[in-house]
Formats: C-alpha cells, sequence, structure tokens
C-alpha cells in the first residue's frame, strides 16, 4: 500500500488539469478510497464534469493496487466522445510522466511499481485489428482504455470485434478480469448494462478478478442501487459548478413544412441562421438525427455562404480530428474571445453525449426527450453566455410537419420522436421554455417519449461456453448483437473501411491498416454500397445511436466488388465476391477511386476518390514510420521508382526528396515521417516494383501478434533454453505482481519453460536456419528464434503445431509435472499458448515422422512426431472443460493471456536486445 491518501486527490487533480477538483468529485474520490468500493451507479447532470471518473480511478488504483484494478475501461457509445474522452486519458498520462516532484511524481512512481513497462497509458478502442491493442500488450501495465460497447462487449464474450480468433482469449481474459468498466450513459446501452451484470456475477474460480462495474446515468438499469449525486454543499463549495447548473437556456418548437426531412430540416436551418440568431452569437450547433440530412445541411448553408463544418461519427479519425482542430476555438467551452466570424458546426447525434462542445445557439431536430436533454448539454456548457453575449443561449427544436404526424415508425427512434413532439407541444405550444440542467420545464415526461429501450437476453452458462470456444469455433452459436443492443434490434454492428491503393499481401505487411485511418460504417449501409454500382448508388439510412430498423437493399449481382477482407500479417487479403460475406467487426480494404466520402463523411452516393491515410496512419500510430513513394499518393515522388532490375532510385536521391519534403512542409505529420526516417532507413518494393516503400529502421514490438511467422522468425538467433527460460520467468514475474499465489506463480514459470519445446523437431530447426543443412550442423543447441538474415524457408509440415509436441514431451516423462500445483493448468498454457486447442487439437498426421528428445531439469523426455493416433485431441478437450470448471470462463483465459503475454514480451525484448 502507497502512503498517498483522499486528501492528496485534489492536488494530484490540480496538477494535472491546471485548476481545482469540483467537490463532488473530490467526495467521490474519498468515499471510493474508504469503502474501497465504487458506487454502483453515478448520477450528475450533464457538464459537470463526469469523466473526471477517470481521475479518481488512476488515483485511487496508485493509492490501493491491491483493492482497485489495473485496467480503467470507460465505455461510451458515441465515436466522437470516444476521441474526447482518450484525450483526457492521454493528459493524464502524459502530466504523470512529465511530473518531477510533489503529488504527481508519487502517483507516478506508485503506478511504476505494479509493472515493467509505463507507468500509465491510454488507448480508444473504435474498432480494429489485433496488431493494433498495445493495451493487451501486458498483463499487469495500468491502462486507461476508452471504448464503444461494441469493441468492449464483444471481447468481454470472446468474439472481439476485429481480433483473431487465436488472440481472443488474450482480450476476454484481460477485459473479465482485473478491469473497472465505467459505463457512461447507460440509457443508451441498456442491453450491454444488463450483459456487463451477468458477466460480474458469472463464477470466477479460484482467482481473485477485481472486475467493477460503474454505471453513469440519471436512468440506470440498476434502480435499486444507491446513487451517487451532487449535494447542496457541492454548488455552494462551487461558484463555478453553480453556474453550469443553474443557468438558463431559452427553447421553442419550430413546426417545418415537407414531407422528406432531409429536404426540409437544411431549408429551416438556414432560415433561423440567416435571420433568427441574436447579433453576438458566434457559434451555432446544428443536431440532426441521420448522417444524409447532416450531410445536405452542411451543404445548404455553405452554399448560403456561412463557415459551416460538418462533424460525425461516420468519418476516420484522421479526418475528424483535422476537422476537431479548425472548429477546436470555436466550441471551447471557456472561450473568452468574441469571433469576428460566425461558425455552424452541424453534426450528428455523434456529439450529443458527453462532447466538451459549447453553442451560443442550439437548432436541434426533434428527437427523444432523452436525447434531447443530452443536446441541450452543448449549449452554453459553462454557463457564461449571458456575461460573454449579452443575451441567454437560445434553441429551436425542429419537427417536421408531415413526420411528427406519420403512423410509420421512424427508423432511428420509433415513436419516441413524436411523442416527445406532442408533449411539448401541449406543455409549452408556441411558448418559450427553460432546458436548463436547474429548471423542470421538461421533467415527467411520459415513457413512450424516450428512445425505445431495448433488453438483453439471460445470459446463461450454454451462451458462454459457445464462445469461450474460440479456436475453432462451434458451427451453431448464439449471435452477440443481442447482447450488446437488445433483443429484436437489426444487425447494427460496424464494419471499417479502408482506402488504399495497393492492397498487396507484401505492402499490407510492412503498412498495415491502421485504426486511424478506419471508416466505421452499419454492416447493412456497406453491404448496400459494395453491392451497387457508382451508376446506381443506393443509401441505407445511417445514424449514429442504433437504429429501430434498416433498410435491405443488399442484393448483388456481380462477383467482383472491388473489395478484400484483411485478415493478418500470415494471411493474404481475402476477396470478397458476395455480400452477404461481410461479417461483424470486418476490416474491408477499397481503392480510393471508388468513392464513398463527402466533406470526409460517410456518402455512398459520391464517386470522388478518397484520399490514401496509411503512411499517416503509422505515425499516428506511433511505432514504425513508412512512406509509400507511390505518384498517386504523392505526385511529387513521380520520379523515385524502381527500375527494371529491380533496384531502387538511389538512397542519395531518396535523402534529397526527405529533405525537401521537410523544408517545404515544416510542422506537418509528413514533415515528422521524414524527421525520423532521416537519411537511414530501410528500402522496400511493392508488389509491381514500381515505387520505392521507405521504411524506418525499428522492431515493431506489434509484429507480434501470436502467430508462429511474427514470432519465431525475428532473426535474433535466440537459443531455446534462454528463450523458454525467461518466458517462464516473465509469466511468473506478471502472476506476482497480479496478486495471484506462489503456486500459481509456479505453475506459470514451469509453463513458460516447456512451451517451445516442441521446436527442438529439425524440421523446425531447418526453417530457423533458413534451410542451410551446414548452419544446421553447426548448432550448439536448439534456437527459438531465427538467425539473422536468413531466408523463409517452409520444412515443418504445414498445419502441424509445434505447442502439441510440447505438451506431448511434457507428458513423456512423469518426473516433468510431479512437482506442479494443477499439472492440467500447465499442460493447458502450453498447448493453447498460440492460441489454438479452445477446445479441440488440430493434430494432423505427420507424413515423416521424427523423434524428438528434449532434456529439463536432468529428466529426458522423449515422443514420436506423428501424435494422429494418440488420445491427446479428445484429453485435452476434456481437461479444457475441467479447468474452465476450476478457474473461471474468464479466468482460465486470464492465466492463458498471463503466459502468452510472457512470451510476446521476451520475444519483443529478445528483438529490442539484437538491434543495439
Amino acid at each position: 500500500m502507497s502512503d498517498l491518501t483522499a486528501a492528496d486527490f485534489p492536488a494530484y487533480f490540480r496538477g494535472v488539469h491546471g485548476q481545482d477538483a469540483f467537490p463532488w468529485q473530490v467526495r467521490l474520490t474519498d468515499a471510493v478510497m474508504n469503502t474501497e468500493r465504487w458506487p454502483e451507479v453515478i448520477d450528475l447532470p450533464t457538464g459537470c464534469g463526469k469523466t473526471a471518473a477517470l481521475d479518481a480511478a488512476v488515483f485511487s488504483l496508485a493509492a490501493r493496487p491491491d483493492i482497485f484494478p489495473r485496467r480503467v475501461v470507460f465505455v461510451i457509445d458515441r465515436r466522437i466522445i470516444v476521441d474526447q474522452v482518450y484525450e483526457r486519458a492521454r493528459r493524464i498520462k502524459d502530466r504523470l510522466s512529465a511530473a518531477r516532484d510533489g503529488v504527481l511524481a508519487q502517483v507516478r512512481d506508485c503506478l511504476a511499481e505494479l509493472s515493467d513497462g509505463d507507468p500509465l497509458n491510454a488507448v480508444a478502442l473504435r474498432g480494429g485489428v489485433p496488431i493494433d491493442d498495445e493495451w493487451t500488450s501486458r498483463p499487469d501495465e495500468p491502462w486507461v482504455v476508452v471504448s464503444t460497447v461494441d469493441q468492449l462487449g464483444s471481447r468481454l464474450l470472446f468474439r472481439g470485434y476485429g481480433v483473431s480468433p487465436g488472440m481472443r482469449p488474450i482480450h476476454a481474459g484481460l477485459a473479465g478480469n482485473d478491469c473497472l468498466v465505467i459505463l457512461d450513459e447507460v440509457h443508451l446501452s441498456r442491453p450491454f448494462a444488463e450483459t456487463l451484470d451477468a458477466v460480474r456475477s458469472l463464477r470466477c474460480g479460484r482467482l481473485p478478478r477485481r472486475f467493477q462495474v460503474v454505471e453513469m446515468s440519471a436512468t440506470p438499469h440498476n434502480t435499486e442501487a444507491p446513487r451517487f449525486r451532487l449535494v447542496e454543499s457541492d454548488l455552494e463549495g462551487s461558484e463555478m459548478l453553480r453556474q453550469r447548473v443553474t443557468a438558463t437556456k431559452t427553447s421553442a418548437l419550430r413546426s417545418i413544412p415537407g414531407r422528406v426531412v432531409e429536404e426540409a430540416i437544411p431549408k429551416a436551418v438556414a432560415k433561423i441562421v440567416k435571420k433568427e440568431l441574436p447579433g453576438a452569437v458566434r457559434s451555432v450547433g446544428v443536431i440532426v438525427n441521420r448522417v444524409r440530412t447532416a450531410r445536405m445541411t452542411h451543404q445548404a448553408l455553405a452554399e448560403a455562404g456561412h463557415q459551416v463544418h460538418l462533424v460525425t461519427g461516420r468519418m476516420r479519425p484522421l479526418d475528424r480530428v483535422h476537422v476537431l482542430e479548425e472548429i477546436a476555438g470555436a466550441v471551447d467551452p471557456d472561450r473568452t474571445d468574441t469571433a469576428s466570424e460566425l461558425t455552424v458546426v452541424v453534426a450528428t447525434q455523434a456529439i450529443e453525449v458527453g462532447a466538451d462542445f459549447s453553442f451560443d445557439a442550439l437548432i436541434t431536430e426533434c428527437a427523444p426527450i432523452d436525447s434531447l436533454r443530452q443536446r441541450f448539454g452543448r449549449l452554453d456548457r459553462r454557463g457564461t453566455c449571458l456575461d460573454r453575449i449579452g443575451s441567454s443561449p437560445k434553441a429551436w427544436i425542429l419537427g417536421v410537419s408531415s413526420v411528427m404526424k406519420a403512423k410509420k415508425p421512424d427508423p432511428v427512434y420509433g415513436g419516441a420522436a413524436k411523442e416527445t413532439w406532442k408533449e411539448l407541444y401541449k406543455r409549452f405550444g408556441n411558448e418559450e421554455f427553460d432546458a436548463g440542467c436547474g429548471s423542470h420545464d421538461l421533467d415527467g415526461f411520459p415513457e413512450e417519449a424516450s428512445a425505445p429501450a431495448q433488453q438483453a437476453p439471460i445470459l446463461l452458462d450454454t451462451h458462454m461456453e459457445a464462445w469461450v470456444q474460440t479456436r475453432p469455433e462451434p458451427i451453431v452459436q448464439p449471435p452477440l448483437d443481442p447482447f450488446l443492443h437488445g433483443i429484436g434490434q437489426p444487425s447494427n454492428t460496424d464494419v471499417s473501411i479502408v482506402w488504399r491503393y495497393d492492397r498487396s499481401h507484401p505492402t499490407l505487411n510492412l503498412v498495415p491498416p491502421r485504426p486511424a485511418e478506419y471508416l466505421q460504417v452499419p454492416i447493412g449501409a456497406a453491404k448496400a454500397w459494395l453491392a451497387h454500382s457508382a451508376a446506381d448508388p443506393v443509401e441505407i439510412a445511417v445514424a449514429d445511436v442504433d437504429m429501430t430498423e434498416l433498410e435491405q437493399r443488399m442484393s448483388s449481382t456481380t462477383t467482383d466488388l472491388g473489395a478484400h477482407r484483411w485478415l493478418s500479417f500470415d494471411e493474404a487479403p481475402e476477396p470478397i465476391t458476395d455480400v452477404a460475406e461481410l461479417r461483424p467487426g470486418d476490416v474491408i480494404l477499397v481503392d480510393p477511386s471508388m468513392g464513398g466520402l463527402t466533406a470526409s463523411t460517410w456518402d455512398p452516393t459520391s464517386s470522388e476518390a478518397v484520399s490514401d491515410l496509411g503512411d499517416e496512419a503509422q505515425e499516428v500510430y506511433g511505432h514504425r514510420v513508412t512512406l509509400r513513394l507511390d505518384a498517386r499518393i504523392y505526385p511529387d515522388a513521380t520520379g523515385l521508382v524502381a527500375n527494371e532490375e529491380a533496384e531502387f532510385t538511389t538512397r542519395e536521391q531518396i535523402a534529397d526528396w526527405i529533405e525537401d519534403t521537410i523544408n517545404e512542409k515544416p510542422d506537418t505529420w509528413m514533415a515528422n515521417i521524414c524527421g525520423r526516417l532521416g537519411t537511414s532507413f530501410d528500402l522496400c518494393q511493392n508488389e509491381d516494383r514500381d515505387y520505392p516503400i521507405i521504411l524506418e529502421r525499428s522492431v515493431d514490438s506489434s509484429s507480434f501478434d501470436g502467430s508462429d511467422g511474427a514470432v519465431s522468425f525475428t532473426g535474433t538467433a535466440v537459443t531455446l533454453r534462454a528463450h523458454v527460460d525467461g518466458v517462464g520467468d516473465k509469466a511468473a514475474a506478471f502472476a506476482q505482481r497480479l496478486g495471484l499465489d506462489s503456486a500459481i506463480q509456479d505453475d506459470l514459470r514451469l509453463a513458460g519453460r516447456l512451451h517451445d519445446i516442441g521446436k527442438v523437431d529439425l524440421r523446425f530447426q531447418n526453417q530457423l536456419v533458413g534451410g542451410d543443412p551446414v548452419k544446421l550442423a553447426m548448432l550448439d543447441e536448439p534456437l527459438a528464434k531465427s538467425l539473422p538474415g536468413v531466408p523463409r524457408v517452409f520444412s515443418y509440415p504445414r498445419g502441424m503445431r509445434h505447442e502439441i509436441a510440447s505438451a506431448a514431451l511434457a507428458q513423456s516423462s512423469p518426473a516433468i509435472l510431479h512437482d506442479a500445483y494443477d499439472p492440467e493448468l500447465v499442460l493447458h498454457l502450453v498447448i493453447t499458448h498460440h492460441g489454438h486447442g479452445r477446445p479441440l487439437l488440430p493434430i494432423l498426421e505427420d507424413p515423416n515422422p521424427q523423434q524428438l528428445y528434449h532434456e529439463h531439469d536432468g529428466h529426458e523426455m522423449a515422443i514420436s512426431s506423428n501424435l494422429v493416433d494418440s488420445d491427446m485431441a479428445l484429453e485435452s478437450a476434456d481437461r479444457f472443460w475441467r479447468l474452465v470448471g476450476r478457474y473461471g470462463y474468464h479466468g482460465l483465459a486470464w492465466l492463458e493471456a498471463i503466459l502468452r503475454l510472457a512470451d510476446h514480451r521476451r520475444s519483443v525484448e529478445e528483438g529490442r536486445r539484437q538491434t543495439r
């Protein structure tokens, strides 16, 4: 236990954020520290700084790591808010890293003692492939993870979207153990709240779990739990907080004619902006319910000559960052200067919840009452409008008359928006009302006026027993979506689209897809886009919330959709020949000429070429930077090509180009990349040999994704004995830091020392020496990692698994497992260290059986490599289910993650030593 106490929190908060914490934030931290538990519900008005729960969580972990979880996961189902909460998490991380003394340095030092990694890290899960989830690199490292429901929920239920089957147990083990889940705005994610509650109640076996869930909402799923709320002393103790809570927000209804929302709303908005805004207003937020409405409103305002920006959740993160940088000054809640020009921001529900945007005026399409309350939270967030512009903030609620009277349910909100309009009109008619936090004008609305409340199915052991089988998966298994979004909801799960000119396997291995360049859209919308030609585009209604119904116009008559599915480093992109093949979480590669974006947001009707952001995305990702000198991406690189002999343009020419780029584009991401490349870089070529690819010289730890190709062929020449001993020691150290008992630590150490011994097969060793019989004969002892510079050869029978041979060798001598606390656990960890064997083993007949020998602590082991007639497959499956009962679904996955991540980290460290 550290010397930190709750009394130190105010100084910590001031050091991170440069201002005093609100009284409720101090009171929350004090309650958490004193009770050693988080409140199950935090119920606070919008604008009160709820994301400070992250600060309290990090501080509590530093003070009491024996009590509070290492991973703090803030879940909010809005992509923009994921970005903004992530920025707060990064600020906490950066301020702690830079601290030299005082409480911040003390917090940092406490966190640093918890792992052999950084004191604190932060990541945003918006969708991605497994290489992008650095939060799974160490089981003992403190992390703040900001996530959508889909990303955390799918991982927690062993079906991580965008995660390879082999890596899913690692993600599930870390998501389901040693984890504090803060679920923001629960009314948006009620089914997932129910699922979280059910997961929390699952048996956890013999292991400490430290798994807590906090709901932040005025309408929590858990209605019986005590709520942490504002009290009068909180307002008395902070004039700033009192001003936010009590400020008036004058609002009015505006019925507008029209039958098509996408046509009526833009006209009405343009009219209000032109004729009705108070003269001192300098920022207007326009929030609508569909992406297409937002696009058309943006277009109408731009054509009218306004300075207008479009912000939706259906943007690539890099594009969104650029837009947010442009509007930062206009929407900053703490701005003091009065701008000379009006700025209009058109948005969808993406900014409805939690976004720290503040407008002087708000125009919103009618939505359910709970959604409207959230939208009003973007109006004058600090309560300073009256002092700053001389008038109270104003809001208009727009209702398209035909839609408000229609009998057909709205595809986004069902009948809730119409019920809200009806109640508002009945109460206020054409009169103004107050929509501020302290007003009661919007209290007591009928239940039908709230967004449709979905319900999750009851989570049963039969569901978990199906999902926990990750490799191979059962042929029939329950769908995931109802447990994340509710029963009866259409499958709105997203896929990610990546625009790349070069989609060849070798180039994608060098410049892999990264989340910063992903556009996430509902799977139905992607199917419709791919299934129809540019001459006959189909646009399915898309919002930034789950929709109550989706159109189903997705049939395709072509087998050439121009799209590929990105799988992993080990597998070439897979052509998609039928839209029915798309799966939730897929990463889809398309040519930029296919279009799909307008004003950086989703537009399936657009055929305008989309920019290829692959290199910029590598720079944002933070590992090895790259530049593909493709003239389609960088026109000024046209002369830098490879000749017919595949010899590149001289390094001097490329170095000159790099220097020119730095001089011509200072303070840009291109200059950053070129600065890192300098004059010392690696050169490769694309598959067609017509342009060079420049690579930073570094070991990219993200390449260690658990595949044999990634972790065996590293060119580090590490011996087998050194590697397995190192993995065993690291796994035991992980377990010790995580508070696991000494018996489990010893079993993890033993599993690490045994996990790779199957590599003694001479055919595997032949691969590690590049097929050179002389080098093979000269080996003093077996290798775990390949020799430097040797070519890739494949002499080990394809499909055979060295980890199965490792387990068979361990079982061949009774003395090997004699002293293990749980011999079955040791064998299971050895077998599953590449993700197979959950629960069935892929045992193949060996066409050329070998005798394998190995010695461990003086004990001889020997087997035949042909195990097809053994009982290992059945024994392993039975053992898996016994261990699930012993350690729990997530507990067993956690133990697997500890060993596998010890293997990954040891491999990374070996690679770094090689490069020094």
